[in-house]
């Protein structure tokens, strides 16, 4: 039976605790290009809808990048691959990271060639790698990231549950976010003569 408060089912382990909004703290997490479109009350919203994490650290003086499927709940970025996943071997000893997610929404073209923008949905979080080993725990999160992608499927209904043995070969990280920043760009073109109907040329949204 599932818990209405929770949304968890009988038997599952809880979410570990964690910020409920992991809002901008420090000054690298300032927006400072359009400061107008920072949107710190939607950096829950805009992690829970993303699709691609892209994640970030250093490793000998050099940066490393990889682009991730991912889970999110309140300040918690789970992460998961096989255990020869480079990236999240790094992240075993707690160094710092930063993971993006970015959805883009349009294509916005100007009749001026610097005003081309696009529509977009972004947040910028700065935390730490923690490895999870408990199995159950690994089961409860990878459960919900399927369904999260794939909503409404559920096993066994759906497909055939993972068994102790897949969960023990698979590595989950679970990057607990110190803070965060979200921007986004909504409306249509900008340019200084976009809404010139003779001023030459086209300005348009196109859904990206």
């Amino acid at each position: 039976m599932m818990d209405e408060t929770t949304g968890r089912h009988d038997g599952e382990p809880a979410a570990p605790s964690g910020p409920t909004t992991p809002g901008p703290r420090t000054d690298r997490t300032r927006i400072r290009r359009h400061a107008d479109r920072a949107v710190p009350d939607r950096i829950e919203e805009f992690l829970r809808a993303g699709l691609v994490a892209h994640v970030a650290c250093v490793e000998d003086g050099e940066p490393r990048l990889v682009p991730f499927l991912y889970h999110y709940e309140s300040g918690h970025i789970y992460l998961h691959g096989s255990p020869g996943n480079a990236m999240l071997r790094l992240l075993r000893d707690g160094r710092q990271v930063v993971v993006a997610v970015t959805r883009l929404d349009d294509l916005v073209a100007s009749k001026t060639a610097p005003d081309h923008s696009a529509n977009y949905r972004s947040v910028v979080a700065f935390g730490r790698g923690r490895e999870i080993t408990d199995l159950a725990e690994k089961r409860r999160v990878l459960d919900a990231m399927t369904e999260r992608y794939f909503p409404g499927r559920r096993p066994p209904h759906d497909y055939a549950p993972a068994s102790d043995d897949d969960l023990a070969r698979m590595e989950l990280t679970d990057v607990v976010v110190d803070e965060a920043s979200a921007k986004m760009r909504e409306g249509g073109p900008m340019g200084p003569h976009d809404a010139e109907p003779d001023f030459p040329g086209s300005a348009f949204v196109r859904p990206a």
